[in-house]
């Protein structure tokens, strides 16, 4: 009944079309064989505010697409990165998932081209049957995000209205009961089709390969989409998700010597009552007017508010002997978080000519506030108390009552910024990009006031065409990012400096199906806090001075694409190697030991040639070395290991496709995550298979 009442409002056509007309769509290709989606990898990209091709840019930047997704069942943020070149996924840190690349944490998120408060704390996993793609550019991103990390920016760009109807339906079901979902409707709701709308929806309940944890989530999205003139669109929409689990805290833990006790990837070592929830509430808009001259306004506005709710308890295992079990506490909690996001982003781009030439700039504002509030319960009974990894049940701990809530107050962040950037075409082959940003950062503590210097981000490139399919590059950027470490004078740190050194090769096939590019980066991170040795300290008395400077340098290779109209190749391998340059405690020791200095990841899909195409294949490698975590004195360490990922898809008929996907082919052990020996290290997935039917209607 819902599938045809809404297909009647979106006037779906009776009549089944191949729609290559919606906005911000990449290249459309219309292939015969088992795909999943009409666009393809090598196309337009949001993330430099002009719409250009990664060859045009003078970054790694990798574009995952939708076709891609669904070909490999990605269904989360988590797994599409899992897959992308240069990425490492650390699941459970800082009660979210943290993403490293080039040895520092990404911290600069997007949503179609607007900063947004995504990886913060308690942060709610990211559903992926709204995005249409995901952008990533490597390397320091100041010029557009002012303050962050000089790791990398993810741009999730949103599914938009289409001018012609369609209707894609998926349902799917895998190992450990896990079963989703999706609707997903658009095309235009009048007549003259200046009215577009868009809905998705979604539902997943799973189970996991460890013991009593599972998660259902539930996500609705809407988009309306109108031309307001010849020149004017409006896109307004909506985003309503929930996500309840029975989360799993406290991992696996390791012996007190950071031996891996090689526990069972079953065993779960928290209480059945462990609650983990979040209620996300997300309303966009933006207008895009197109003036004289080719230019283009644009003003984007966000509104994020997310709520959470954690309660559990888990065995900390801070002194397991290996032998009798012992040495480890059930240790509880609970909390509370709710956070507020603001963001806004004015621009203005366009060409203009200047000594008899051709050039692109553009303007810009941007806003952005975060609200973020955390509460700690109080529980009726205490349950805390020692524990015996052997004889461990989830099931023994009576579910206590939380009582009251505390908090020490509200942290409140504001950053503004102002930025400008040109690209100047020298020549026919040569052109030179240059830009800059000021920024104005104002964060609020119930105790502390943070609030630096303006600071100034500027960045610069120039690639060189020197062959219709090549070109070279050399780029220099920078980013800020805030301190809140305190002199012995009472004042608050600079913020760190983190400049990214990059020069790299790209080529393109014709008609760009296929992207291939060849990168080195040098990136440091300087002025980071370093406890004063002429004023030492103890606990919050502890005093800091500027010095500390880390470096990542390193190399990336990267396929993204098409080889023939029928087979597909992405494939990137990243060497990454840090280390601390200056650091009273750890000098000459690695800054980043959970990146693996090799990381290769590999997806390829070939539709057969035989029974019209019907029949497609793919398979994928996730390969990295070996990784390690030291706390204290202990060590942990997880060596190199080797993915194998499989599909076989078939086309039943021109709207419905069935697909077997097998992943961890020859069930790799594995730790996906080194955390501390205590708990929180986290065992990668077996071995499992999912079946998906996929529909697709125009």
């Amino acid at each position: 009944m819902l599938c045809t009442s809404l297909t009647s409002v979106l006037m779906l056509p009776t009549a089944l079309h191949a729609d290559t007309s919606g906005p911000h769509q990449l290249e459309t290709v219309d292939v015969a064989g088992d795909t999943t989606s009409r666009d393809l990898g090598t196309g337009v990209t949001t993330l430099s505010k002009f719409p250009l091709s990664p060859r045009e840019i003078p970054q790694s930047a990798s574009v995952i697409e939708r076709q891609r997704i669904e070909q490999q069942n990605l269904y989360s943020l988590d797994e599409v990165l899992e897959q992308a070149t240069g990425i490492t996924v650390q699941p459970f840190q800082n009660l979210t998932t943290q993403y490293y690349a080039r040895g520092f944490q990404v911290d600069g998120f997007e949503l179609d081209g607007v900063p947004v408060a995504i990886g913060g704390q308690a942060s709610s996993p990211q559903d992926m049957s709204i995005y249409q793609r995901v952008e990533i550019l490597r390397g320091a991103n100041g010029l557009l995000h002012g303050a962050g990390n000089p790791a990398a920016t993810l741009n999730l760009v949103r599914k938009k209205p289409t001018r012609k109807g369609q209707a894609n339906i998926l349902l799917s079901t895998g190992r450990w009961d896990r079963h989703r979902g999706e609707l997903d409707l658009s095309g235009p709701l009048n007549e003259a089709g200046t009215l577009r709308g868009r809905l998705v929806t979604a539902r997943e309940e799973r189970d996991f390969f460890y013991d009593v944890a599972d998660q259902n989530t539930n996500v609705f999205h809407g988009v309306l989409e109108a031309d307001l003139g010849a020149r004017t669109v409006l896109t307004t929409g909506v985003q309503y998700q929930t996500i309840d689990s029975t989360t799993n805290m406290a991992g696996v833990p390791f012996a007190r010597d950071g031996s891996d006790l090689k526990l069972s990837r079953s065993r779960y070592f928290d209480v059945d009552w462990d609650q983990f929830d979040w209620t996300t509430r997300r309303f966009f808009a933006a207008v895009e007017h197109r003036l004289a001259g080719d230019w283009i306004a644009k003003l984007n506005g966000e509104y994020e508010d997310t709520q959470s709710k954690l309660k559990y308890a888990g065995v900390y295992g801070y002194a397991i002997d290996p032998e009798t079990g012992d040495g480890a506490m059930l240790s509880p909690g609970a909390y509370k978080f709710d956070t507020q996001s603001h963001s806004a982003d004015i621009s203005l781009q366009g060409p203009f000519h200047w000594l008899g030439r051709q050039h692109e700039a553009v303007l810009g504002l941007s806003y952005a506030r975060i609200d973020h509030a955390m509460h700690q319960g109080q529980f009726d009974i205490d349950v805390s108390g020692p524990v015996n990894i052997h004889d461990w049940d989830p099931r023994s701990i009576p579910e206590p009552t939380v009582i009251a809530y505390t908090s020490a107050g509200d942290n409140k962040t504001r950053q503004t910024g102002a930025y400008a950037m040109g690209r100047f075409h020298v020549s026919d082959s040569l052109t030179l990009i240059t830009g800059a940003r000021t920024s104005w950062w104002d964060q609020r503590t119930a105790t502390d006031h943070y609030k630096p210097d303006r600071q100034l981000t500027p960045y610069g490139g120039v690639i060189w065409d020197f062959h219709p399919h090549w070109s070279g590059y050399v780029s220099y950027a920078d980013v800020f990012k805030p301190q809140t470490q305190r002199t012995y004078s009472g004042e608050v740190l600079d913020p760190m400096d983190g400049e990214a050194y990059e020069a790299g090769i790209k080529a393109t096939t014709p008609g760009e199906a296929l992207t291939v590019s060849a990168a080195v980066f040098r990136i440091d991170q300087s002025d980071r806090a370093q406890e004063d040795p002429e004023h030492p300290g103890a606990g919050n008395d502890t005093y800091y001075i500027h010095g500390g400077e880390v470096r990542s340098e390193g190399a990336e290779l990267e396929v993204n694409g098409r080889l023939t109209r029928h087979w597909q190749l992405y494939a990137g391998y990243t060497y990454t190697d840090s280390e601390y340059r200056k650091d009273a405690d750890n000098q000459g020791e690695d800054f980043s030991s959970i990146t693996p200095r090799h990381l290769f990841k590999l997806w390829s899909h070939y539709d057969l040639p035989w029974h019209d195409r019907r029949l497609s294949v793919g398979g994928g490698i996730q390969a990295q070395s070996d990784i390690s975590k030291t706390s204290g004195a202990v060590t942990q360490r997880q060596g190199g290991y080797v993915l194998v990922n499989l599909r076989a898809g078939y086309r039943l008929n021109r709207q419905w496709r069935i697909a077997l996907n097998v992943n961890n082919v020859f069930d790799r052990h594995y730790y996906q995550e080194l955390f501390s020996p205590a708990w929180s290290n986290r065992y990668g997935e077996p071995r499992n298979v999912t079946i998906s039917l996929r529909g697709q209607f125009r």
